[in-house]
């Protein structure tokens, strides 16, 4: 079965057992006396206020918005959550619910939109640093929101579909269970759904952090504006689109999650090179220290066959004496040894970071095979020495500099050969 099945399968499931749940909780609000009210049911709201169909949709909607922006979920979530309870139930409410927390979430907010309104007018060099600064930031919020909140909202849904089911979570894990090849018994309706909002929430955030690569590869400053612009007006539409039916927000938000379930092996290489990347812009001298010249840190760009594009491995020399790229596919196991393109290597010079150019007789001029980290700047010689390079070229910009000062330096000679 193709992903495309799998995950139309998967959602084919999901939507039963909600049907399956929004039937028997109707029943059992039916046949059950109305019951006080206890400290949970002040915090997530009454279970019998709500069909589970509609807490399953809340579910997925906060779970697909934080992931798009951790640090703005997480503080909206917990404003919202603080306010919509009661007083005498807020010492129960989970620690981002807390002023503290989704106070000083705002405040780290209200920095970066000050960076991205005022950086327009400044230039990159000096914006870039502190977009490399946010891009560590929302690393660090969806750790939090993957290891604290993620589980909480999972503990909600699995719930209200266990209070929902007569028979407990059994009923309801049949299809589940006849799909994996589990036994009912040992599957628990919790670590069902803590493990699915953990996984749609890690697939989602990557494919919204591949912005915050974008923006620090971009040279423009509008560019990263819009780029901004556009993952805010997503959480925006989801949470218009909740207000107005939380169906309609659930169903986007599934295909929102299917979408980057697709696109999460790209996503997360570039989040892997964005990463090193501004590591070694950042920290410069941790870079060189851990710096290798024998075997440099290299990201492939999509020249080499079989090798997606910004696949991280090491640039080696074979036995045989030729320059080879070698990567672990999935980031473990044996390397994987993949030779250069047939031609003469050579060594460019970068702005930020220097490249491996493969030069042919149809490409005098050569074509960039590898882009080495930034910490093997100014370590060229070095580099080409040890993997058998003796070309070294100097960067497209600093030869463009080079033939503007040579062509001064010549007007001038003249100029004075005249006087």
């Amino acid at each position: 079965m193709t992903l495309p099945r799998r995950c139309l399968a998967l959602v084919a499931v999901m939507m039963a057992m909600a049907l399956a749940c929004t039937t028997a909780r109707a029943e059992t609000i039916a046949e059950k006396p109305p019951q006080p009210p206890t400290l949970v049911d002040k915090i997530v709201g009454p279970q019998t206020d709500r069909l589970p169909g509609v807490d399953l949709a809340q579910g997925v909607t906060e779970v697909t918005g934080v992931a798009i922006s951790p640090l703005l979920g997480v503080s909206s979530v917990g404003a919202w959550r603080y306010f919509h309870t009661d007083a005498a139930a807020r010492g129960a409410l989970p620690w981002f619910c807390h002023p503290v927390a989704w106070g000083c979430g705002y405040a780290i907010l209200l920095l970066c939109f000050c960076k991205d309104t005022f950086g327009t007018a400044v230039p990159g060099v000096l914006k870039k640093p502190l977009d490399m600064v946010e891009l560590f930031e929302n690393k660090a919020s969806a750790v939090v929101a993957s290891a604290a909140f993620v589980p909480f909202i999972a503990r909600e849904m699995a719930r209200h579909f266990q209070a929902a089911s007569p028979d407990g979570p059994v009923a309801l894990l049949v299809p589940i269970a006849s799909l994996t090849g589990m036994s009912v018994a040992s599957v628990s309706m919790v670590v069902v759904f803590t493990v699915a909002s953990v996984v749609a929430f890690l697939a989602v955030w990557l494919t919204g952090h591949a912005i915050n690569v974008l923006i620090i590869l971009s040279p423009f400053s509008l560019l990263d504006a819009a780029l901004k612009l556009v993952r805010v007006a997503v959480v925006a539409l989801i949470a218009l689109l909740y207000a107005f039916s939380p169906w309609i927000a659930a169903g986007l938000c599934v295909c929102i999650i299917l979408v980057a379930l697709w696109l999460a092996p790209a996503t997360m290489r570039l989040s892997s090179f964005g990463t090193r990347y501004a590591l070694d812009v950042l920290l410069p001298w941790f870079g060189r220290r851990h710096a290798t010249d024998e075997r440099p840190h290299a990201f492939a760009l999509g020249k080499l066959p079989g090798v997606p594009v910004r696949t991280a491995g090491r640039v080696a020399v074979s036995v045989e004496g030729a320059v080879e790229f070698r990567h672990r596919p999935w980031g473990f196991g044996p390397e994987r040894v993949v030779p250069l393109p047939a031609g003469r290597p050579a060594l460019a010079k970068g702005v930020i970071s220097p490249a491996l150019v493969v030069c042919s007789p149809e490409d005098p001029d050569g074509a960039k095979v590898l882009l080495l980290l930034p910490r093997y700047r100014g370590r060229e010689e070095a580099v080409g020495k040890h993997l058998g390079v003796t070309e070294i070229r100097d960067h497209a910009l600093a030869r463009g500099f080079s033939a503007v000062r040579r062509w001064w330096k010549e007007q001038v000679r003249r100029r004075r050969q005249v006087v």
